[in-house]
């Protein structure tokens, strides 16, 4: 039963037009080389400013289920149903891509109602969100629902004005629906207002009481920064609990929270998310391989391996609590029987991934995984290519331009002097207009040239020796390595690669692009985290100190 749209869905449209950028947004895989718009920017040592955090952000759909679960306790996984979102500088929660085109707002709509549906047949679900036992009319408990309710949802206490407006969509619910209690109609069509309004599709700031230059967030919207940063989901009760008390006015009292919020299982949400679209892991899924030459290669490998990441990125991260360097070199694999064939480890496997020592002399973290590997090789042979802009563009953060068009991409045979797979990227990139890129590309790649294109270790080519060294320049440095063991271990130390791992969280922590206003602030997040090792946890808290986070800039109005 679908209705017209509702007034307050009229609402969300038009703020949304009016977020709305103008143009078509491009995709891709995973974020886009980190340009610094801040080149040249000279920096004082502790004054930084706010960077243009946008005042609109709209929900991705990963934080749509999240919020609607937490609300619900149930997970409804209504944007199953909607057209994916679009990934915009690399990670698809940019605000400037996430605007309500009229399919989404039909989406919503329905998801609205099934939701609500849901909601009042559902008695345990009704049990999670009701405080009250209706009695007579029942309008006094669906007031406190109301109350209740709409704070989670909006993430700030309701206005009286906003109060009443759904006091009164309560009493237009009786009866508009076939089934239910006149209560259960009422609370149904408050709840499907509810999840069309902009405050709860959209995470909006209206802060505006100046503090010299800029503008401090209230504690309901640093709340509201804090959760979706950090669980990827809504504030949960203790956490509006202390944004009404004042204590998120401080550094200190958002630090504690944060750090509160990071020893919950929720953290994993974010964890993953980010480390998804960072490793480009959508990639992992449905890989396909010459069956002729890897017969036992099939859906469930490619499955096993991006869950093999995932749980190996928890574990280093909420688990071990660990740095950087831990995550780019721990000797640690999640292995199942898919997997272990691949690993060369002995045992008796199941389908359960189960943590399992992998050998130090020839695997260490991420770049040596065999999701990491086989997305980034073709279903044949290697591709030194893929791997290695891969290592310039997601772990230093290089602009690689992409290849011209209508470029031929075979390679040589090999025969004669063409014995490899490397022989046959060296001739193939040998003219003058490849070697500017190809000539930090490639390096990069041979280093990886041992791990075949499922992710096995082998020792030559057909029989003939693997060279795999090289030579990389990685900001004032040159590295020099034989092998990816030594090329992972030097990047796991590169200052380059640290300030490039936080540059995408920082990215993506605010939801934007950077701006040459942020490259003081990352300069001091870098200093501060080099300091202290560069773990990943204090990484997530530092974000939460920045001024970035806890003010607003003051908006340019075009005249």
């Amino acid at each position: 039963m679908i209705r017209s749209t509702p007034r307050i869905l009229l609402v969300a449209l038009a703020l949304a037009g009016a977020a709305a950028c103008s143009g078509e947004l491009g995709r891709s895989e995973g974020p886009d080389p980190v340009d610094d718009p801040g080149a040249g920017v000279q920096c004082a040592p502790g004054v930084t400013a706010p960077g243009p955090t946008p005042r609109l952000t709209r929900l991705t759909h990963a934080q749509y289920d999240n919020t609607i679960r937490d609300l619900f306790g149930k997970d409804m996984k209504a944007s199953a149903a909607f057209l994916e979102d679009p990934a915009f500088d690399g990670f698809n929660n940019n605000a400037k891509a996430l605007t309500v085109t009229d399919r989404l707002a039909r989406d919503y709509r329905r998801a609205a109602e099934t939701i609500a549906a849901d909601a009042v047949v559902d008695q345990a679900v009704l049990g999670n969100i009701l405080p009250c036992a209706p009695e007579g009319d029942g309008e006094a408990c669906a007031r406190q629902l109301v109350r209740e309710l709409g704070k989670r949802v909006y993430r700030r206490p309701l206005s009286a004005e906003q109060e009443e407006a759904y006091v009164a969509a309560f009493r237009r619910g009786n009866g508009l629906y076939d089934a239910g209690t006149p209560f259960e109609q009422g609370v149904r069509h408050v709840i499907e207002g509810m999840l069309q309004s902009p405050f709860f599709l959209y995470r909006i700031e209206l802060s505006e009481e100046l503090d010299g230059e800029i503008i401090p967030l209230d504690g309901y919207e640093v709340a509201t920064r804090l959760s979706y940063l950090i669980w990827n989901s809504q504030p949960d009760d203790a956490l509006l609990a202390q944004a009404e008390s004042g204590a998120l006015a401080t550094p200190e009292g958002v630090e504690a929270e944060a750090r509160r919020m990071l020893e919950d299982p929720k953290a994993a949400r974010v964890i993953d998310d980010f480390h998804s679209q960072w490793l480009q892991m959508s990639r992992y899924q449905d890989l396909t391989k010459d069956p002729s030459v890897y017969p036992d290669f099939d859906a469930a490998v490619s499955s096993a391996m991006k869950a093999e990441t995932q749980q190996f990125i928890r574990h280093v991260i909420l688990e071990m609590e660990g740095d950087y360097a831990a995550l780019m070199t721990e000797p640690v694999g999640f292995v199942n029987d898919k997997l272990a064939p691949i690993y060369g480890v002995e045992g008796e496997f199941t389908s359960e991934l189960v943590e399992t020592p992998l050998d130090p002399g020839t695997r260490a973290g991420l770049l040596t995984q065999a999701g990491f590997l086989s997305a980034n090789a073709f279903p044949d042979h290697t591709s030194p290519i893929h791997r290695g802009v891969f290592i310039q563009r997601q772990i230093l953060c290089a602009t690689i331009p992409d290849p011209p068009p209508n470029i031929d991409t075979t390679l040589p045979p090999q025969q004669g002097e063409i014995k490899t797979t490397r022989d046959q990227v060296e001739a193939h990139t040998s003219p003058d207009a490849c070697k500017t890129c190809h000539g930090v590309i490639n390096p990069a790649g041979f280093a990886f040239e041992h791990f075949d294109p499922v992710g096995r270790y082998r020792a030559d080519e057909h029989g003939e020796a693997i060279d795999a060294t090289g030579t990389l320049r990685v900001g004032d440095e040159e590295l020099r390595f034989d092998g990816a063991l030594d090329l992972v271990t030097q990047l796991a130390e590169s200052p380059v690669a640290e300030r490039c791992y936080l540059s995408n969280w920082y990215r993506y922590g605010n939801a934007r692009q950077l701006s040459p206003e942020d490259t003081c602030t990352i300069n001091e997040l870098d200093a501060r985290l080099a300091g202290s090792g560069y773990n990943i946890k204090d990484l997530l808290v530092a974000l939460t100190q920045t001024k970035t986070f806890r003010y607003r800039a003051v908006e340019e109005v075009e005249q």
